[in-house]
């Protein structure tokens, strides 16, 4: 029974020893399998290109770092600078808008002519005894002046901007840049509209009419009607050169320019005197001497009265009596 039990355990023993070395046998299997993938992979591994992308990688951070630090520092020398432009652009912008409700006034006194230049480049002529009135800056979608008495326009072309002169009576000329006169005298029962050139439209809020060259749009202040006619452009602005221009013109109305002019009153006595009709020119003519033109070609008699001193150091106004001359 002893022999027996030995040989089994013998048996036992080197079945164990057998399972060790198959087992033994099968790690190192495993282990050279493990190595030899992990080598196969190394192999695959291209060391060249990944050391060039890393530097590549580096170089860019390098040159990131570089550009951040300089931005920074360019950043910091530019920002009081920018901080003043800013402040400026600001404050320059504020004052433009409070500028835009500024309103300037222009007065010409009778016997003076006057010239001026708008904000936008136009040029306005005033006639003596009239006011214009329009803003310091244009800054609106619209160009708007107000006039009292007689101007000549010469409007700076602005196709996105209409120019807008506005009367007392609400007569409105508009245009986006042309040349036109507008007679509106509160002691006139017309308003008087002339295209010289381009084209402009005439309106009172119910009715708009366009112009062409030459023609002029009358509107009566007592029936409020608008009438449209063809004029001579000489005679209707011929006073912003300074002349007085004449043609078949009525005495009332050389009476009312002569007035104007050089700052007289000009007085007609006798209702005979509105049947006679003159054709001159004048340029550099005295009052007295265009007085004795007008007795040579007609019988009218004309007597000026010096001012005279009132109380204090005010005078009365130069006045001009225009009569028929008695028959001998």
């Amino acid at each position: 029974m002893l022999i027996i039990r030995l040989l089994i355990k013998d048996l036992y023993m080197n079945d164990n020893i057998n399972n060790i070395i198959e087992d033994s046998k099968e790690s190192e299997l495993k282990l050279v399998l493990d190595f030899t993938e992990r080598f196969n992979r190394q192999r695959k591994v291209d060391v060249d290109r990944n050391w060039e992308q890393l530097y590549n990688r580096i170089h860019r951070d390098k040159k990131k770092h570089l550009f951040a630090y300089w931005f920074r520092n360019i950043a910091a020398v530019l920002l009081l600078p920018l901080i003043v432009v800013a402040s400026y652009c600001y404050l320059k912008t504020e004052q433009l808008t409070n500028i835009s409700d500024v309103m300037l006034e222009t007065v010409t006194a009778y016997g003076v002519r006057t010239k001026l230049t708008l904000s936008d480049g136009s040029e306005v002529w005033l006639n003596s005894g009239s006011t214009l009135v329009y803003p310091k800056y244009f800054t609106d979608n619209e160009r708007v002046v107000k006039l009292k008495g007689e101007a000549y326009f010469k409007v700076n072309a602005d196709k996105k901007h209409r120019f807008d002169v506005q009367t007392v009576e609400g007569i409105t000329v508009s245009a986006f840049g042309t040349e036109f006169n507008v007679n509106s005298y509160e002691d006139s029962p017309f308003t008087k509209a002339t295209l010289a050139k381009g084209e402009i439209h005439v309106g009172n809020g119910h009715e708009m009419i366009e112009l062409s060259p030459s023609e002029q749009l009358v509107y009566n202040k007592d029936n409020c009607k608008l009438e449209v006619c063809k004029v001579n452009l000489m005679v209707e602005t011929a006073w912003k050169d300074g002349k007085l221009i004449f043609r078949r013109t009525p005495m009332d109305i050389i009476a009312e320019q002569l007035s104007r002019h050089f700052n007289v009153d000009v007085i007609l006595k006798g209702t005979e005197l509105y049947g006679y009709t003159y054709s001159a020119t004048f340029t550099n003519e005295t009052l007295a001497e265009i007085l004795n033109l007008l007795e040579a070609t007609a019988p009218i008699s004309c007597t000026i009265i010096e001012p005279k001193r009132k109380h204090g150091f005010s005078f009365t106004r130069k006045k001009v009596i225009i009569s028929m001359r008695q028959k001998q």
